[in-house]
C-alpha cells in the first residue's frame, strides 16, 4: 500500500497571470522543492490553483505537463504523488529550457551576430530555397569562468519583425533562442524537433569551448516551429557534458484524473 506525508503547507510564488508556462515553471520548482524535502504528495489543486492565483484548467494542464515529463504520478481519487527518483533531474533533454536555466552560475557572451546565406541544408529545414539571408548568432554559454555550452541560432530575415529593413545585427539576443523568436519573431516557439549525437568537437567550437580537438562533445540540432507548423529556426548546440548533463525521463502515464 502506498504511503505518504500529509500535504505540505503551500509556498509557492504566485504569477501575475493565468499563464499556462508560468505556472509550470512555479510547479516544477515546487516539486523540486518539495522532493527533496522527502514529501511524496502534491497540494489538492484547490490549494495549487488558490495559492497560484490561476483556474483550475490551467493549472490541469500544467500537471498534465509534469506527469508526462515524468515528475509527479496522478492517481485517480487519490492525489498527486511526487516522483522521487526523477527530483534530482537537472535537464531533461524532452523540454524546451534555456541554456542559463540549466548551468550552474551561468553567463552568456554573444561571439558574433551577422547575416550570412542560408546553406542548403539549414535551408530545407526552414523550407526555403538555399542562399536565403539569415542572422546567425553565435553565443557561448559559461557555467562560473569555464565555457561549457557553444551555439550558432540561423533565422531567416525575411521573419524578423520590420524584414529586411532591420539592422539584424542590433538586434537584442543576449538571453535564448526562444525569447529571441518571440520577441522578434511576433510569436513563440511552439515545438523544437531535435536530432542528438555525440561529436568530435568542431575546430572553431573545440576552440570557444577550449578543449582538445580530441574531446567528444554532444550535438543538438533543433529545429523550432511556431504553431501555425512553420520552422522559423535552426539551433546547432555543442555541449560540454562536463558542466551539463543532460537525462530523460520516460514516463509510463498513470490513469489521468
Amino acid at each position: 500500500m502506498t504511503t505518504s506525508t500529509p500535504a505540505p503547507a503551500i509556498l509557492v510564488e504566485a504569477v501575475s497571470a493565468d499563464c499556462y508556462g508560468q505556472v509550470r515553471g512555479r510547479l516544477r520548482e515546487l516539486v523540486a522543492r518539495l522532493g527533496a524535502q522527502g514529501t511524496t504528495r502534491l497540494p489538492s489543486e484547490a490549494e495549487l490553483a488558490a495559492a497560484l492565483g490561476v483556474s483550475r484548467p490551467t493549472l490541469r494542464s500544467a500537471l498534465q505537463s509534469l506527469q508526462e515529463e515524468g515528475r509527479i504520478r496522478r492517481l485517480h481519487g487519490r492525489g498527486t504523488f511526487i516522483n522521487r527518483h526523477a527530483v534530482g533531474i537537472r535537464a531533461n533533454l524532452a523540454e524546451a529550457g534555456a541554456f542559463l536555466d540549466l548551468l550552474a552560475q551561468p553567463s552568456v557572451h554573444i561571439a558574433e551576430q551577422r547575416v550570412v546565406p542560408l546553406d542548403a541544408e539549414v535551408s530545407a529545414s526552414l523550407e526555403l530555397p538555399a542562399g536565403e539571408p539569415g542572422l546567425r548568432i553565435e553565443r557561448v554559454f559559461h557555467a562560473g569562468d569555464t565555457p561549457a555550452v557553444h551555439t550558432v541560432d540561423l533565422v531567416p530575415v525575411r521573419l524578423l519583425a520590420g524584414g529586411r529593413d532591420r539592422s539584424p545585427e542590433t538586434l537584442d539576443a543576449t538571453r535564448s533562442t526562444f525569447e529571441f523568436v518571440r520577441t522578434h519573431l511576433g510569436r513563440p516557439v511552439c515545438y523544437s524537433v531535435a536530432e542528438v549525437r555525440p561529436v568530435l568537437a568542431p575546430p572553431e567550437v573545440a576552440t570557444r569551448l577550449r578543449l582538445p580537438a580530441t574531446r567528444p562533445v554532444l550535438r543538438l540540432r533543433h529545429t523550432h516551429i511556431q504553431a501555425d507548423e512553420r520552422p522559423v529556426a535552426v539551433t546547432v548546440a555543442h555541449v560540454n557534458d562536463d558542466h551539463l548533463c543532460f537525462s530523460v525521463i520516460r514516463s509510463h502515464l498513470d490513469e489521468r484524473s
